[in-house]
């Protein structure tokens, strides 16, 4: 998996496209936790080749919590692409709680790619100081 993670990024590389291809095959391993660890790879490369995986993985009511709550926040960071956005909105009234609360922080990491900000979360002065001491 990992060696596949490597052959998609940068994601102009010419390996790119078919190792997310290779990678999005894993979706139909036994094991929910490989499954999860595929979404999340997903996640930390964020190339729009994996989206339509990472959709019918959220989109499948069958799916472990676990795995759609990772697509899901997958999906998050590659908030700056067309139509993301609306897809996770179809999922705000879902069935689980995990995958309802997980499309939220979702939203809002999409909101984030698309701001352009530098850091994800702001960090409290008061906490900032405690911390450095």
């Amino acid at each position: 998996m990992f060696a596949l993670r490597d052959l998609s990024s940068p994601p102009n590389l010419p390996t790119a496209i078919p190792a997310i291809q290779a990678l999005a095959q894993g979706f139909s391993d036994p094991s929910a936790l490989f499954r999860h660890e595929v979404a999340f790879v997903f996640g930390q490369l964020s190339h729009p080749a994996s989206i339509p995986s990472l959709v019918q993985t959220l989109s499948n009511q069958n799916e472990a919590s676990m795995v759609r709550h990772e697509a899901a926040e997958a999906l998050g960071s590659m908030g700056d692409e067309d139509g993301v956005e609306n897809v996770l909105k179809r999922f705000l009234n879902d069935p689980e709680q995990v995958v309802r609360e997980s499309v939220v922080v979702a939203l809002d990491m999409a909101e984030f790619e698309k701001g352009g900000e530098r850091e994800y979360a702001i960090v409290p002065e008061a906490v900032r100081e405690s911390i450095e001491g």
